[in-house]
This record gives C-alpha cells, structure tokens and sequence, in this order.
C-alpha cells in the first residue's frame, strides 16, 4: 500500500497531507484511486481536486478521462475551468457550516454529475438536469464538486442558481431549498439555524418562504431587471402609500408575474416602507430670500433623493426600473426629475380616476434617450404641440415659459403675475395642438401611440433647447399647468444644466401678485442629481 492510501482510514491525516500539498507525481495513481472512492469522504476529495487543478505534475488529462469514462475535454474542464461557487449552510447536531458547491459548465454529456458517492446527492443532481432540459437554459451538461460532508437535498436550490444566475448576481446570497423537474421549491428543514449561518457570513439565506418557483429565482436574481415601485403624495394620511403601492403592484405584475412587494423585501431588502413618501400636509408658499434656505420643498427633493440612494444601494449588482407614482405639485414633480436625471430607467405613472396608470415609459436606455431628442425644426417638426413667441424674446435674459397640457389654463394667470410684480419677461406659449385641457391617455383612442407622451415632453424639450440658443435666453421661469409626469419628465430631460427658476401656483392667494410664487432655483446645487 502506497503513502497516500495507507492513510484512507486516518482521514484527519490524509487531509493535512493534501492541505501541506505534500503530494509526490509517483503518487498520482493512489491520488486518482482515492478520487473516485466511494468509502472517501466529499471534503477529501475535494482537496484532492483542488491540488490536481493547482499542479500540472498532478494532472494527467489521459488517466483522469479513463478514470472517470468522459471525454478529455469535460476532463480538462473540470480540472482546469475556474468554476461558479454557489453557497448553502448545512446543519447537524446542533452544529452548522457554510459549504461551498463549485459548478463547472460542461461542453459534452457526463454520466457522473459528481465525485460524491452520496446516492441522494446524485438522484437530486440527476433533478437539476432534467430541470435544465425543461428550461432550455444554455448550460445543460455540468459537474459538481462539494468542499463538505452533508445528507439530504437542501442543497439543490443552491445548485440550481448557481446554474441558471450570472455569478455577480448571486455572490451575497446563500440559498437553501429542494427543486423538481418542474422548477417548485420546497420546504427544508433548520432554517432559522440555516439563516444564522448564513448572516454569520455575510450573506442573505434565499429559502423556501421566499420563493415557490425557480422562475421567481430567475426574475429577481436573473439578468433582467428587478422592477421597483415607489409612490410620493403630497395631502395624502400615511396609509394611502401602501393602497397606491399595492395599486402599482398589479400594473407590474399584468407584465411580470413573478414581481411582489413581498418578494422585494424578502430577496433584495427592499422594505415596503423604503417604497414610499407621504407628505401630509400642504406644501407652504415660499419667498425668493427662502429658496436658498432649508425650505420645505428642498426637503422633499432631499427626502426622495435619501430613499432612492438606499433603495438603489440595496440592489447594486442587478439593473433597477423605479415605477414611480406621484400625487404631487407639478412644480414639485419638476424638481424630483431634475434631482432623478436621466441615467436611472424609470416608468412613471399618472394618477385619476383613483388608478395609477403607466403614461411614461423610460424603462431602457434607449428610451431614456428618447425624452432628450432634440428636433431642430420646430416649425415643422412638431406634432403634438404648438408654440407662440412674444415678438420681444430677442436678446431678453429672462423668459417665461407657460406651459398648458392640462384642465386649467394658466397663461391669464401667469400674464396678471408678470405686469403686477413688474417683471417685463417675454412669455412663450406651449400647449397641445389637438387637445384642449387634458390630454388623452394612452389608452383613451385606438390611434394613441403608447409613447404619446413622451413625445409632448420631447418636442417640450426641443423647442426650449432651440429657442434658448437661438435668443440667448439666460433664464427659463417655468409655470406649468400639465400632468404631473410631463413635469417630471421634463425636469429628468432638462436636468441640473440651465439656469432658471420653477413657480408653483397659489391657489389659496387673493392678491395678482401672489398667485405664484417660486420653489426651485434650477442650478441650486442642491438639485444637483447624484443618480
């Protein structure tokens, strides 16, 4: 009997001779009879692979192939590919360890899944790769290799995502669980031990209670990305948050079925209280010495920008869409999207009707782009919307823009507030050239475009672009009557790059020259968006 195998029954020796790598080549024939052992335990014969993949003078690509009856090249794979590690804690006696499954995705088919002699082990592996078949997913042949001792088939759900997730998404994450073919998760026992484990080590237990499919694994650890709704109402008790939250919910889920609320605290940490803000009263007026000072409407902006960074902190390896609803101000609404910008995907909302309804779709790069197309002729190139310039916008610093999308025109308004505070600014004039008053939804007519809106707020943008260059306008003063995510939408395209100032109406004034006052200074840096 050589070295290596006289120590087959002092396991605590062998292991530290593989440990030491005090292994000679004249011993690579015991070093492979021990590898496919049965008697030897997983933790042993993954030190044994872990020294072959390290030292060439171990590795014979000829011997191993014939050992193991695959082909040179799953041969080669196994020992020499960098494999995917996936985590799971086993529990026992009161004891528990975090184990480590290393994934090596296979070019060929392989009879044996593993080198554990473990039956139940290669019945659940056998599992997983009838699963793959169901799923048509890329990697369909793969090698298994344990670096711990364990019974049962808690570790499947572990495998499964290491099979069907890119690494980068899974590597917080520890999981626990038993698949089918059909991909049903099932219950395991030891979980709360399980989680202590896993919190011991950094990491986030994904278990039975968090998901009932592997297509729920797929969609909230998967490439696509995670959809997050987020709600901010202004007058409105704390409790309408989770009526208008549960109301987005549904809209989500109409396209992406596996979504929840609960599925976004339980996998990615999201609370349901991270998702929204409620204002509860009405938001104050302000004078110009406050814009500089820590108003309330800088606040708000500061308090949606907080629970957007905790919430885009919390899912940082994986894309984010932010399905934003807003019941607020259109001059608030202007400043949230200056704040936002345009590098985050977003899908907005708009409120009537007691609906949220998805008006405004932002949800790709490419259509992010979409709300910053710049049409430089604006005498032809304008379809929904139409402008009237005062003859006297030439050479003007300042200039006020009316815009008028929704039920209430403000141009009267806005007229009466410049000649009483002496402000002698040529005014421009945009609204819609179909409508008057709201415009439709959507899904009001069969020949409304789904990015009908979008494009009010794209030509909105070109023409301010073109007029502001053309004139020299230095500063835009914004009064708006629109839907709220127009607003929004357009201070996301215009951003934190003009100079200007945002007014918001006031309803409760008697006097002409209160009935506006102004809320953003536009290069505050407080705007300034960090996304």
């Amino acid at each position: 009997m050589g070295e290596l195998l006289k120590y087959k029954d002092n396991p605590q020796r062998l292991k530290e001779i593989l440990r030491s790598g005090a292994v000679e080549p004249k011993e690579i024939d015991e070093l492979y009879q021990l590898l496919t052992d049965e008697t030897i335990s997983n933790e042993i014969k993954f030190l044994i692979w872990t020294q072959i993949k390290k030292r060439e003078d171990l590795f014979d690509i000829e011997k191993l192939s014939k050992l193991m009856n695959t082909s040179e090249l799953n041969t080669k794979k196994i020992f020499k590919s960098t494999p995917i590690e996936v985590k799971f804690p086993i529990a026992l006696n009161n004891k528990g360890e975090l184990a480590t499954a290393y994934i090596i995705p296979l070019s060929k088919p392989i009879d044996t899944l593993t080198f554990s002699s473990n039956l139940e082990i290669r019945q659940a592996l056998s599992t997983i790769k009838q699963l793959l078949k169901t799923k048509k997913h890329q990697i369909q042949n793969f090698f298994i290799v344990f670096d711990r001792d364990f019974t049962g088939k808690s570790f499947m759900l572990a495998v499964t995502a290491g099979l069907l997730l890119p690494e980068e998404n899974i590597k917080r994450f520890a999981f626990t669980g038993v698949v089918n073919e059909e991909g049903e998760i099932f219950e395991v026992s030891y979980i709360p031990q399980k989680e202590e484990i896993a919190k011991s080590h950094n990491l986030k237990l994904i278990t039975p209670d968090s998901l009932d499919t592997v297509d729920e694994l797929i969609y909230w650890l998967g490439d696509k990305p995670v959809d997050i709704p987020f709600v901010y109402l202004v007058k409105r008790p704390p409790q309408e948050t989770t009526i208008a939250l549960n109301k987005i919910e549904k809209e989500i889920k109409k396209k992406e079925k596996d979504f929840s609320i609960n599925g976004l605290e339980n996998i990615l940490g999201i609370e349901r209280k991270d998702l929204g803000i409620a204002y509860q009263n009405f938001l104050p007026a302000i004078t110009s010495e406050q814009l500089v000072e820590e108003n309330e409407w800088i606040k708000q902006v500061l308090n949606f920008e907080e629970k957007l960074k905790n919430i885009y902190s919390k899912v940082d390896f994986k894309k984010r869409v932010l399905h934003v609803g807003l019941s607020v101000p259109v001059s608030l609404a202007m400043g949230l999207g200056i704040k936002l910008g345009t590098k985050k995907p977003v899908l907005v909302y708009h409120y009537q009707s007691d609906e949220y309804i998805p008006v405004i779709d932002l949800s790709t790069t490419a259509k992010l782009r979409r709300i910053k197309y710049i049409r430089k002729n604006i005498q032809n190139q304008l379809k929904n919307i139409e402008v009237e310039i005062q003859e006297n916008i030439e050479s003007c610093g300042n200039v006020a823009v009316a815009i008028w999308l929704a039920s209430h025109s403000p141009y009267g308004d806005v007229q009466n507030y410049l000649e009483t505070t002496g402000r002698n600014w040529p005014l421009i004039k945009i609204e819609s050239k179909e409508f008057q008053g709201d415009i439709p939804l959507p899904q009001d007519f069969e020949d409304i475009p789904v990015d009908y809106w979008i494009r009010y707020v794209s030509e909105i943008y070109s023409v301010l672009n073109v007029l502001k260059v053309k004139y020299q306008i230095q500063k835009y003063h914004f009064f708006l009557s629109v839907p709220v995510p127009i607003a929004f939408a357009l201070g996301m395209a215009i951003g934190h790059f003009w100079d200007g100032y945002i007014y918001n109406f006031n309803f409760n004034a008697s006097e002409l020259e209160n009935k506006y006052y102004p809320v953003f200074d536009m290069k505050d840096k407080r705007l300034k968006s960090i996304f």
